[in-house]
């Protein structure tokens, strides 16, 4: 059963921050509310007023301005699955948003919320992370955007405020020639929170090699992290079996530095080995050719 609390349905971004800035006490902003209703109702979350962004259309947008794609807050995973956009500039942030629970929560669950949630186990935040994402805050008489990396604090954490809204995700598009990839482990084949999850993106010159990598790895500390040791170790190589099992082991070997004597530290020591390994040949097929 849900608690009691006071609700509003606003017609205009404007109108909401007004809300937001005015109204007293505990507030919260729903969005999809895959996450918020669930926890209003185990009493995990106490509001006095909630303030529902289901009529705001302009958070609905994905678009491409210059060099950049900006995803709106009420952008569904369903959108980004179906979005021409997405597969084309951005393809593994639509393989993250396909892998998020069942069609129900795809159908409802949100970009902005994914992103304000923080759980260490957000399939949007390992690929947002690996593309560089910024996110842009709105209250009432000004905005800021902020790196993602610093707009996440941790688990559940951001540095979001009361008063504001995070309107739209902002992040560079893909150039044609870059591959990428995203894959998760989770207890089950559906509906199914990771244990493990990697975003890729790599970039290659014409003679093939790796000019940059970049891999993101989600819930195995309380924010996404770059697996920076594998990165500059693929740098300025070509891909092949050797280089793969090579920045295998250095991605497990910076999973295991991170979780240290944590209960999931020897299941997920081994179980990220095989993530990586198929997120990397997944993104480049030629890492499985001698």
């Amino acid at each position: 059963m849900l608690p009691s609390f006071h609700y509003y349905q606003p017609e205009s971004l404007a109108e909401a921050l007004n809300l937001l800035a005015d109204l007293p006490g505990p507030k919260k902003v729903l969005a999809g509310g895959t996450d918020v209703i669930p926890a209003l109702s185990r009493g995990e979350l106490a509001v006095e007023h909630l303030v529902s962004l289901k009529k705001l259309d302009e958070l609905r947008e994905i678009r491409r301005v210059g060099a950049n794609l900006h995803v709106g807050a009420l952008v569904t995973f369903r959108e980004l699955v179906s979005s021409p956009l997405v597969a084309g500039f951005c393809r593994l942030l639509g393989e993250a948003a396909a892998a998020v629970g069942g069609p129900q929560v795809r159908n409802q669950g949100t970009v902005g919320g994914n992103v304000v949630n923080a759980s260490p186990a957000g399939d949007l935040l390992p690929p947002l992370f690996a593309l560089g994402a910024q996110v842009k805050l709105c209250r009432r008489g000004g905005e800021r955007v902020l790196p993602l990396a610093e707009f996440l604090l941790g688990m559940g954490k951001t540095m979001l405020m009361p008063e504001e809204i995070l309107t739209e995700v902002i992040f560079p598009a893909l150039p044609g020639g870059a591959a990428s990839s995203f894959v998760k482990l989770g207890r089950r084949n559906s509906l199914a929170i990771s244990r493990i999850s990697m975003a890729v993106i790599i970039f290659r010159n014409r003679q093939g090699r790796i000019e940059e990598a970049r891999l993101a790895l989600g819930a195995v500390a309380p924010r996404p992290v770059r697996a920076e040791r594998a990165e500059a170790l693929l740098k300025g190589r070509c891909p092949g079996p050797a280089l793969l099992e090579e920045a295998v082991a250095a991605i497990a070997e910076t999973v295991a530095a991170i979780l240290g004597r944590r209960a999931s530290a020897p299941y997920k020591r081994v179980a990220v080995k095989g993530v990586a390994r198929q997120a990397l040949l997944r993104a480049v097929p030629e890492f499985g050719k001698p």
